[in-house]
Formats: structure tokens, C-alpha cells, sequence
């Protein structure tokens, strides 16, 4: 790339030479414009003596403003070092007319008007001296970088974005792997307990067949997690009656809550009970599972309720999930949709969830175009609001 920009600033500068002819030491300009890139001429002091219209052009200015004022008048300060170093060249090296080119060097430059005062440039520097030998001043080819340095930020963006995911990565890998252990430790023990006459085959095989479920639903949840950060997971949109799926839900975990100290119900206006949101069945009725099943697991006693509430005039369907327990802890509000936050928190005894069911909701609550939120009640427990979007055709009926 570095060549090219040479090879290039080298075809300007004989096109630029040839463009002149040398009349009493001085150089006299003929077709400057015709030169098809930014460039300008200035003295050893750097004050600008001549510019064709594309430099012009490319602060935004005119020839006549640009001429006879310094070349730092249009440097950001941030480069002042890297001009200063560069006029310096020919009194700090000796001048060979056979390397005569000084740069590139990236710079920032200034414009007084535009979107973009502050814009990267590369500028080549050629030296030109009189008949006399004597350095005389500069021919500066200017290089617009901006499309350029948006690239590069681009690039650079993506490869910070792709060293995140590839950490995030590493991190759940090493948090399912152990996740994936915990219940195969206790399938082992129970075997072992029964091949000794510990404990009565029937009961290793009930702890077999519950610890055999969690490994079932942590894998099931990894496979989910894996889908969604990879674009696959498929969902079947269908117009579906919300409040009789809700209800469902709802007879289905009455019937599996073993804790008789904690009731469910559910709550939404009678002119509402046939009203249809398009959603995917199966993928609703794990995201109520998971945020009702988390609400069990942290209430010792009390009640869970879900309300469904249409807002008409936002076209949006309300689902709040309230519970009585110990609510959410301030450390883990900012971050309670991602992955394996929970594990560590409320009822460590009873958390035996896998720490992904959050995580999977918000990303099924997202495919199908709403929100999730969650917020400490202030009389206790913790209520979690789900918004989902109604067609318009369901909302004119």
C-alpha cells in the first residue's frame, strides 16, 4: 500500500515538474490545475504560494483565502510535530535530487466549515530547489483518508466485537462444561449407593430420573443459547388466543408447584379472553415457564400472578409476572438477562436452575418484537413486564 502511495505521489510530482518551466530560478506555473489531485506549493516557511481547486475544494475554501496563509493554518495541532519534523528534513539530511520525496505521513487536517472540521490526510512532500541548487519550497500531494480511517474504525470495531464474543464464548463453554458435570456426580452416586445395598433400587432410580432432567434441560437451554447467538433459531409465527394459552400455562405449573405454601393465578378482563397476538405456541409458553418457574423458586410462601392486559392504543399486549419472594439483588438487576448471572444469587439452596432461562427469554421476547423488564415491588418480591406487539388488524376488531 506504502509503494503504491509512492509510486502514485511520483506521477504527480513529474506531472507537476513538467507542467513548469524554469525561467530566472524560479518556477513559473502552467497547468497546475490539471494536476488530478489535491496539491499545493508553498515556500520553506510553509506559507501556501499556490493550489489547484481540488486543495481548495478540499478545505472547503478558494484559492484566494488559501493563498499566502501558513500550510499549519490547516493542520489539526494534534500533527503540528509531524509538519515541524518534515521541514526540517532537507536541514537535518542532505538533499539528493534522486530521493527528492519526503513522506507519506498520515496527519489531521482542519476546515473551517463541514460536518467534518477535523479529517486524516496523508501528505507527500516534494522538495524543490532553484537553478542555484537552493531549496526554495514544497510540492505537497494531499490525500483525503476519511473513507479510508472509517474503514479501518470499522475493522477495528469488528475485531474488538469478534475478541468479545470469542471470550464471552470461552467463558460459557468452561461455565456449561461445569454446569454439565453437577448432575452427572449425583447419577454416579446414586448408582453407587444401590450396587452397595445403601439405599433401595427405587430410590436410586427417582434421584437418577430427576438429576437425568436437569441434564436434559441444561442441554436443551445450551442447544437454545447456541441457536440464538447464531442466528438459527426457528420460530412458527401463528395467530394464537394469548389469555387461553396463558391459562394453560398456568393449569400446567399449578399442577407441578410442590410447595403448598404458594398459590398462582391469572388475571385479565373478560372482553379480552379471545383477543389473538401472532406468536410462535411453543416458544411463549417457555418464556412464561421460565419467568414463573424463577418466581417459584425464590417464594418460600405466598402467591405468583400473571396479569394480561391489551393497550389498544399502543397496539401492545401487557404480561406481568409478580411474585412475593426475596426480589431481585441490586448487583444483579443491571445484568439479570444474561447468561449464568443467577446461579449465584437469591436461594443459592434452591436455584438449581440452569442460569440460561433469563438469557433465552429476553431473546424469544425480542424475536417476536417486544420488551422485557424487571423491578422490585415495593411491598416485596418482584415483578417481571413483558410487552408484546398486536397486529393493527387485531386491533381494529
Amino acid at each position: 500500500m506504502r509503494k503504491q502511495q509512492e509510486s502514485s505521489d511520483n506521477v504527480v510530482g513529474k506531472q507537476f515538474r513538467n507542467s513548469h518551466e524554469h525561467q530566472g530560478g524560479e518556477f513559473v506555473q502552467l497547468h497546475f490545475d490539471q494536476i488530478p489531485v489535491p496539491c499545493c506549493r508553498v515556500d520553506v516557511s510553509t506559507l501556501i504560494q499556490d493550489c489547484n481547486e481540488l486543495f481548495a475544494n478540499l478545505f472547503k475554501s478558494s484559492k484566494d483565502k488559501l493563498l499566502r496563509t501558513l500550510l499549519l493554518d490547516v493542520v489539526d495541532r494534534s500533527s503540528y510535530a509531524v509538519i515541524e519534523k518534515i521541514v526540517s528534513f532537507p536541514s537535518t539530511n542532505r538533499f539528493s535530487s534522486s530521493f527528492p520525496i519526503v513522506g507519506p505521513e498520515t496527519v489531521w487536517l482542519r476546515r473551517k466549515d463541514g460536518d467534518n472540521p477535523i479529517f486524516p490526510a496523508t501528505l507527500t512532500f516534494e522538495l524543490v530547489k532553484d537553478n542555484q541548487g537552493r531549496l526554495t519550497g514544497y510540492i505537497i500531494v494531499v490525500i483525503d483518508e476519511t473513507i479510508n480511517r472509517k474503514r479501518i474504525d470499522l475493522l477495528e470495531k469488528d475485531r474488538d466485537d469478534l475478541k468479545k464474543k470469542e471470550l464471552l464464548q470461552d467463558e460459557f463453554i468452561a461455565v456449561a462444561s461445569h454446569e454439565l458435570r453437577t448432575p452427572i456426580q449425583p447419577i454416579l452416586g446414586f448408582a453407587l449407593l444401590a450396587r452397595k445395598g445403601l439405599m433401595s433400587e427405587e430410590q436410586a432410580w427417582d434421584g437418577v430420573l430427576e438429576e437425568a432432567r436437569k441434564l436434559q434441560h441444561l442441554a436443551n437451554d445450551i442447544l437454545d443459547v447456541s441457536r440464538i447467538e447464531s442466528a438459527t433459531l426457528k420460530y412458527d409465527m401463528k395467530n394464537e388466543k394469548i389469555n387461553h394459552l396463558l391459562t394453560s400455562i398456568t393449569e400446567s405449573v399449578r399442577n407441578e408447584i410442590k410447595k403448598q405454601e404458594v398459590s398462582i393465578s391469572l388475571g385479565y378482563h373478560e372482553a379480552e379472553a379471545d383477543i389473538e397476538i401472532e406468536v410462535d405456541r411453543a416458544r411463549i409458553t417457555q418464556l412464561i415457564t421460565n419467568i414463573v418457574g424463577n418466581a417459584i423458586k425464590f417464594t418460600d410462601k405466598g402467591f405468583i400472578r400473571i396479569e394480561s392486559k391489551a393497550i389498544p392504543e399502543q397496539s401492545e399486549l401487557e404480561i406481568r409476572i409478580s411474585d412475593t419472594g426475596k426480589g431481585i439483588a441490586d448487583e444483579v438487576m443491571p445484568k439479570l438477562f444474561e447468561k449464568f448471572v443467577t446461579k449465584g444469587h437469591g436461594n443459592i439452596q434452591n436455584n438449581k436452575g440452569t442460569g440460561l432461562g433469563l438469557y433465552i427469554s429476553k431473546a424469544i421476547v425480542k424475536a417476536h418484537g417486544g420488551e422485557i423488564s424487571a423491578f422490585n415491588n415495593k411491598d416485596g418480591g418482584a415483578t417481571f413486564l413483558i410487552v408484546l406487539p398486536i397486529s393493527q388488524n387485531q386491533k381494529k376488531e
